[in-house]
């Protein structure tokens, strides 16, 4: 009866610490966007400055796979994944910020969160020397070409091309960025962060009620690289929709994105992040 007792105290004792690690990671809410000193991946420090970018982008590339839904559909896109790096390095929580679907985001997330169980610990950020959890923002891309018997049928049988399209040969591109492997979505979507981090103003309207989240705007880039049709596809309101609207209409002029060759059209989706400053909210 003794060793039954023990027994239940000891599953007890380990359910407890179990549910007490899970707890103890910091909600994305309570962890920082920005820090005197960002987090950096293991090995890499503030000297180093492409280091944790390409070591993260290494991990991420090496460990992905490409969805059997979105292989089959000849689907690829970019999936914006969100992870807070806690104080002491590890990873806590992870959740995507634009999922293009078919698949992706889910395998986006699984890659991220293999950091957990391969307990890699990065350099915690820092503030005011004191380290401090926070919300980092990377993109996964997942390149994909349509299938060849897609693609022959589509010659044999060709049907009215859209004006606008969601995939293409070669993707718009920020100003700026070039068309080289691995360079033209992350210098694209870094590009459009440091945009955004430059011109974003918290409004406010939204100051009054500590509103915050992702405003997710859909635009278009037409075939002559013009930042076209932005329009709310998830609201934040309190003014934040309209500021998301406002610095999306900012941006300079892209390279356009390449059909077979030619210039066209192609739609594009971006979340947008406001939170409320820390003092607003407290």
């Amino acid at each position: 009866m003794t060793l039954t007792v023990k027994h239940t105290y000891l599953i007890l004792l380990i359910a407890i610490t179990a549910f007490s690690r899970v707890s103890s990671q910091t909600p994305f809410a309570e962890a920082k966007r920005t820090a005197e000193m960002w987090p950096q991946w293991p090995g890499c420090d503030t000297s180093m400055t492409a280091c944790t970018k390409t070591k993260l982008d290494a991990f991420i590339a090496s460990n992905l796979k490409i969805p059997a839904e979105a292989k089959a559909q000849g689907l690829g896109g970019v999936v914006m994944v969100e992870f807070v790096i806690e104080k002491n390095g590890s990873i806590g929580e992870v959740k995507t910020l634009h999922d293009p679907g078919s698949g992706l985001g889910t395998e986006a997330v699984r890659v991220v969160s293999m950091m957990k169980e391969k307990k890699i610990k990065w350099t915690p950020a820092e503030e005011k020397g004191k380290r401090v959890p926070f919300r980092y923002m990377t993109p996964v891309s997942f390149n994909l070409t349509k299938p060849a018997g897609v693609a022959k049928k589509e010659v044999v049988q060709p049907t009215p091309m859209p004006e606008v399209f969601d995939v293409v040969d070669v993707m718009p591109m920020y100003a700026g960025c070039t068309n080289t492997p691995g360079d033209t979505v992350d210098c694209t979507f870094i590009s459009m962060l440091r945009h955004f981090q430059t011109n974003l103003k918290y409004p406010d309207a939204a100051k009054t009620v500590a509103a915050q989240g992702p405003v997710v705007i859909e635009f278009v880039i037409d075939a002559q690289g013009n930042v076209t049709k932005p329009v709310v596809r998830e609201a934040v309101g309190h003014g934040c929709d309209e500021e998301a609207l406002r610095v999306i209409s900012m941006m300079p002029k892209w390279q356009p994105g390449l059909l077979e060759g030619k210039p066209v059209a192609v739609r594009m989706v971006v979340p947008i992040m406001f939170q409320a400053p820390r003092e607003e909210k407290e």
